[in-house]
């Protein structure tokens, strides 16, 4: 076997355990949203104590988690609805008290597995924050929904948007779900080319060496030149 084969063969692994696992990778981007999101909203919450919009969607947020280890999975589900509803006023409100109650929103929406309703306040909270780094970070949680929906085309669009905006903070992991949304639509150069760029911008970056054994991939299966 070639050199170029092993690396093929290795880049399919990989990216199978990415396709199989990608749940994973959304809950730790997640979790990494929840935490940048909690600590812009006690700034806010310092800048403009008040506000008591804020202060309400972080009582949900409390009520909703707390001491949620030891329920049961229907009991789980009964504190959910009970925040959607809680939020549905909130979730109208401009600014970051809107941006912040779709979010939250829209995470309780994926755990239910309601992919539309989260796609739906996804693209509440992109709307709501066009010109700061929520924007980047609705954008790409919309693809994921997508994706679950199986709307490859729009969850495609959604990680293009995500992954061109200038306040993304994670262009490579964004480029990759771009790049390999691309590749599920049959537009193998298109996706060689934005994974390229990543490669290019940060080579060193974990998602831009997944991206190179795309790229090595697609060649050995002669989907490229």
């Amino acid at each position: 076997m070639s050199r170029q084969d092993e690396n093929a063969t290795a880049s399919t692994k990989v990216t199978s355990f990415i396709t199989k696992n990608r749940i994973l990778f959304i809950g730790a981007l997640i979790c990494f949203c929840v935490a940048l999101v909690g600590f812009i909203v006690v700034s806010k919450i310092t800048e403009a104590s008040k506000d008591k919009s804020l202060s309400r969607i972080e009582e949900i947020s409390f009520t909703l988690t707390d001491g949620s280890s030891a329920l049961s999975e229907g009991e789980l589900e009964a504190r959910r609805l009970d925040a959607l509803d809680s939020l549905a006023s909130l979730n109208t409100k401009g600014g970051i008290v809107g941006a912040r109650a779709n979010m939250l929103s829209a995470e309780i929406s994926f755990q239910l597995k309601k992919y539309e309703d989260a796609a739906k306040y996804w693209s509440n909270v992109a709307k709501k924050a066009r010109s700061n780094y929520l924007y980047p970070l609705a954008m790409y949680n919309l693809g994921v929904a997508y994706e679950q929906l199986g709307k490859t085309s729009e969850a495609s669009e959604s990680y293009k948007a995500a992954y061109e905006n200038k306040n993304c903070l994670f262009a490579c992991h964004a480029g990759f779900s771009y790049g390999r949304t691309l590749e599920a639509l049959g537009k193998y150069a298109e996706a060689v080319e934005i994974y390229q760029k990543i490669n290019d911008a940060e080579p060193g970056e974990a998602w831009s060496m997944l991206a190179k054994t795309r790229i090595i991939a697609l060649k050995a299966e002669k989907k490229v030149e």
